[in-house]
C-alpha cells in the first residue's frame, strides 16, 4: 500500500503553471525595475533624496572599525561595489534577464540571479523600498526558484513542478489574503468594524485615478455591501485554497475579481498583477482549455508517477526542507498579527534566525490597510526667490491643483508621492526632532534641502518650478485637508477637489537653516 494515495488522490498537475508563473513573475519583475529605475536617482543616487553610497560607507566604516561583516544585515551587490553607473548597469541587465526568462531561458538560475537583484536594490533602496509589495514580489521570486525549471532551455514538454513547490505558492497567498483580512477586522479600526470603511477608501488612499473619484459617490449601500464582499473574500476564501480543486478554482476566480476592482478604483503600482499571477497558480491543468495543453504539449490525464519512485526523490528532498522552513520561518511574523498565536520553536532559536530571515525580506507577514485614514490631509510645497512671494510647487502624480484630475499611473509607483501621502499623517515636520536618521521624517527634511541644493535629480521628480531652480532659496510646506468635489459642483467649477488650509506642515527652510 503506498502511504502517500492519500496525498497524491488529492493533489493537481501543475504543468501549466510551471509553464505561465515564471514568465508572469518576470513580467512584474520587469515592470518593478523600470519603475524603480526612472526615480533611481532622485530617490537614491548619489544627488538623490537618500543617497545609497551614504549608506553603504557607513556599512563599510562600522566593518572596518568592529572588524566584522555586515552582508547578512545588508545583502546584496552593492555592498561589494557602489556607483550611479554600476546600479544603472544592474539596472539594464536586471531587464535583460526578464526578458530571458520570458523567453525560456534558464529559468532558475537567472530567476535566482533576479531575486538577488532586487533584493540588492530592497536593500538599498530605505525607506522608498520598504512597501509590502515590494517583500511580495520577493517572496513570490524567491518560491519561484522551486517552480521553475532548471535547464537551458524551457517551452514546451514540461514535467511536473516538484510537489511541495507549488504548496509553498499557495500558502504565500493564503497568508496575503487571510491577513489583508485578519488585520482590518481585528485591528480594533472603527470603520472597519461598522463596515463603513469603503465610504473613505477611495478618496483617502495614497493616489486615487479617475474612477477612483466615481466611486465615492456611489450609494452607502453599495460600499457596505462591497465591504462585506471583501471581508468574504480575504478571510473566508483563503481556506478554500485547502479545499481541493473546485475550492481552489472558486478562490482564484474569487481573488482575481477582488484585485481587478482595486486596480480599477486605485493606483496599486504591481501589487494586483503579482497577486494576480498568484492566483493562477491554483488552477491545475484541467482547468486550462484543451488547446493550451495541446500546444504546452500536456497531458492532463496521464498517470501520475508515484512519490516514491526514485526518480522523484531529489526533488523531493530538494523542496522539502524549504517547505518546512518557509512554515517555521512564518512563525514570527505570525505572531505579529494574529493575537494569541504562540511559535511552536524556542524563543531563543527564533532570536538566533529572525534578524537573517528578515534581512532576505523572503519570509513576511502581510496586511495591507488595517486603519482606514476618514479624512485626507495634504502637503503642498511652496518655494520662493526671495522669501516673500511664495508659488506652489507641484507632484507629478500625487493630488495639489484641485482642477487636475486624478490620474491612472499604474504599475508605476511614484514613490516619493507615495511617502508624501504617509508624511501627510504625522503632525508635522520638526527640523531638531527630524534630524535623527532614526526619525520617520528624516527624509522629508532631505527632500527639502535636496530642493534647497538644486539638486536636479530630485527635481526631476516634480513637476517644473514656478521659477528657475537655480534661483530658489525658500520652502515651506503647508497642510491642507481634501475632499472630492461633488459631481453637481465638479460640472460647474471643473474642480475635483475640495480643499481647506489647515496651516503649516514646516516652518519656512533656507539652505542655512537646512545645514543647521
Amino acid at each position: 500500500m503506498n502511504p502517500f494515495s492519500w496525498l497524491e488522490s488529492h493533489r493537481g498537475r501543475y504543468t501549466v503553471v510551471r509553464w505561465l508563473f515564471p514568465r508572469l513573475l518576470a513580467a512584474i519583475y520587469l515592470i518593478a525595475f523600470v519603475s524603480w529605475g526612472l526615480q533611481y536617482d532622485g530617490l537614491v543616487g548619489e544627488n538623490g533624496i537618500l543617497p545609497a553610497k551614504n549608506l553603504l560607507e557607513n556599512v563599510h566604516a562600522f566593518e572596518e572599525r568592529e572588524h566584522k561583516t555586515l552582508f547578512w544585515q545588508f545583502p546584496g551587490v552593492f555592498h561589494w561595489h557602489y556607483s550611479d553607473a554600476f546600479a544603472h548597469g544592474c539596472l539594464i541587465a536586471c531587464g535583460i534577464l526578464c526578458v530571458l526568462v520570458m523567453a525560456g531561458v534558464a529559468q532558475g538560475p537567472l530567476l535566482a540571479l533576479l531575486w538577488f537583484g532586487y533584493l540588492s536594490f530592497a536593500t538599498t533602496g530605505d525607506i522608498f523600498m520598504g512597501y509590502q509589495w515590494d517583500a511580495l514580489l520577493l517572496e513570490a521570486g524567491f518560491l519561484a526558484l522551486f517552480v521553475a525549471p532548471w535547464r537551458r532551455w524551457s517551452f514546451r514538454g514540461l514535467t511536473e513542478p516538484p510537489r511541495g513547490s507549488i504548496f509553498l505558492l499557495h500558502w504565500l497567498l493564503f497568508r496575503l489574503m487571510f491577513l489583508s483580512g485578519y488585520v482590518k477586522i481585528g485591528g480594533g479600526d472603527l470603520p472597519w468594524e461598522n463596515m463603513t470603511a469603503l465610504l473613505y477608501h477611495y478618496e483617502t488612499q495614497p493616489l486615487p485615478n479617475g474612477w477612483s473619484w466615481l466611486a465615492h459617490h456611489w450609494p452607502r449601500w453599495f460600499h457596505v455591501a462591497s465591504c462585506w464582499i471583501m471581508y468574504g473574500i480575504e478571510l473566508v476564501l483563503p481556506f478554500a485554497i485547502f479545499a481541493g480543486r473546485w475550492g481552489r478554482l472558486i478562490a482564484a476566480l474569487g481573488f482575481v475579481f477582488l484585485m481587478v476592482m482595486i486596480s480599477v478604483t486605485g493606483n496599486y503600482n504591481f501589487f494586483n498583477c503579482l497577486t494576480v499571477a498568484l492566483a493562477l497558480t491554483l488552477l491545475d491543468d484541467r482547468w486550462w482549455p484543451k488547446f493550451v495543453r495541446r500546444w504546452l504539449r500536456i497531458d492532463a490525464e496521464a498517470p501520475r508517477p508515484s512519490l516514491l519512485r526514485w526518480t522523484q526523490w531529489p526533488a523531493f528532498v530538494a523542496v522539502t526542507p524549504v517547505v518546512l522552513f518557509t512554515l517555521l520561518a512564518a512563525e514570527s511574523f505570525l505572531a505579529a498579527r494574529i493575537r494569541g498565536f504562540k511559535p511552536v520553536l524556542p524563543t531563543a532559536l527564533h532570536e538566533k534566525f529572525d534578524a537573517p530571515i528578515a534581512s532576505t525580506r523572503s519570509f513576511n507577514a502581510y496586511g495591507l490597510f488595517q486603519d482606514m485614514t476618514e479624512e485626507r490631509p495634504e502637503i503642498l510645497l511652496e518655494v520662493s526667490d526671495d522669501g516673500a512671494l511664495f508659488l506652489p510647487l507641484d507632484f507629478k502624480y500625487k493630488p495639489g491643483d484641485p482642477k487636475i484630475a486624478p490620474r491612472f499611473i499604474a504599475p508605476h509607483q511614484p514613490r516619493l508621492d507615495w511617502q508624501m501621502w504617509f508624511a501627510a499623517l504625522y503632525p508635522g515636520y520638526d527640523p531638531q526632532r527630524d534630524a535623527n536618521p532614526n526619525s520617520p521624517m528624516h527624509w522629508f527634511g532631505q527632500f527639502l534641502t535636496a530642493l534647497l541644493q538644486h539638486k536636479q535629480p530630485v527635481w526631476d521628480l516634480l513637476e517644473p518650478p514656478p521659477f528657475p531652480v537655480e534661483k530658489i532659496t525658500h520652502v515651506r510646506a503647508r497642510l491642507y485637508r481634501y475632499h472630492f468635489t461633488p459631481p453637481e459642483a465638479q460640472k460647474v467649477s471643473g474642480e475635483w477637489w475640495e480643499r481647506q488650509l489647515l496651516g503649516n506642515f514646516s516652518g519656512t527652510v533656507t539652505l542655512n537653516a537646512a545645514r543647521r
